[in-house]
């Protein structure tokens, strides 16, 4: 057993060599010779050159000296913007979300504001720090949220302020994602509670997946597993709601036929059942009486 994590970690040491020494590249400083120019036009446009090119840190600079040089011109305002993609491009996304912000605050009225390229930005930014996937570490629906919550909450205040923007269906495939991702993980939660032989948590988990994450396109996997967990614990009414919403909701989708065979069983097994009594409101104080 020693031998083999001593083994793991020679593997992951030398997978991580590469990508240590790419990042160490990335985060240096350039070494080409920046050459201002003395028109704000001719700077901004050498700026928007390296930033197609991914010189992220000379765009930056060309930028910067726009904006200090020519700080009255529109070039001066466009390269507020344009520093902002700098650090997107560069991977800085906190320094990007900052700048992106500014530019929203300082100029409400331009168009790269009223369109809503900034402030989608700033949401793609936070969706961008959600940790990627790799075979080496737990699955991403193991991991904290808390990145995947703050995506979603930036991305979903972008659609509902622009909605008719051009950048809204990007935002709204990002929105769907992040809600795929947050089911995944609360199926996983749910499930990791019930192979513990603890229902009622389960229970919660699945229901509030259900309440919360409609669009995850999770509702029939989820409902088949609370089926499954009420009649665990012996409540077949609850059992039998939950597959006949399964069977209702998506005919088509393979776990319905489950569902029937589960409805067939509680049949065999209970006979008729009526549905769970409603939680009745408790009586007011005073027995009830005025």
């Amino acid at each position: 057993m020693q031998r083999l994590r001593g083994c793991r970690r020679y593997l992951v040491a030398l997978l991580l060599a590469p990508v240590a020494a790419g990042g160490c590249a990335e985060l240096s400083e350039s070494t080409k010779s920046v050459s201002y120019s003395n028109s704000a036009k001719d700077n901004y446009d050498r700026g928007l050159g390296e930033l197609k090119g991914e010189n992220w840190l000379d765009a930056i600079k060309y930028f910067t000296f726009t904006r200090t040089k020519f700080g009255f011109s529109k070039w001066a305002t466009l390269a507020e913007l344009g520093i902002a993609d700098g650090h997107f491009g560069g991977e800085k996304f906190q320094e990007a979300i900052e700048a992106y912000r500014t530019f929203i605050k300082g100029h409400p009225t331009h168009e790269m504001t009223q369109n809503g390229y900034a402030a989608f930005r700033i949401g793609e930014a936070f969706y961008k720090e959600i940790p990627s996937e790799w075979f080496l570490v737990p699955p991403a629906y193991e991991k904290d949220q808390g990145p995947v919550r703050d995506a979603l909450r930036e991305l979903s205040a972008f659609v509902d302020e622009y909605g008719d923007s051009p950048y809204a269906a990007r935002a709204r495939k990002l929105t769907g994602d992040c809600v795929k991702r947050l089911a995944d993980h609360e199926l996983y939660v749910a499930t990791f509670y019930l192979d513990r032989n603890k229902p009622l948590a389960t229970i919660a988990r699945l229901e509030g997946l259900v309440r919360e994450y409609p669009g995850s396109n999770r509702e029939p996997e989820v409902l088949i597993l609370l089926g499954r967990t009420y009649l665990k614990m012996e409540k077949p009414a609850e059992a039998k709601q939950a597959f006949e919403r399964l069977i209702a909701s998506h005919p088509k989708d393979y776990n319905a036929e489950k569902a029937r065979l589960y409805l067939d069983y509680i049949v065999r097994r209970y006979g008729a059942l009526t549905p769970p009594a409603a939680p009745t409101a408790p009586a007011p104080p005073g027995g009830g009486h005025g």
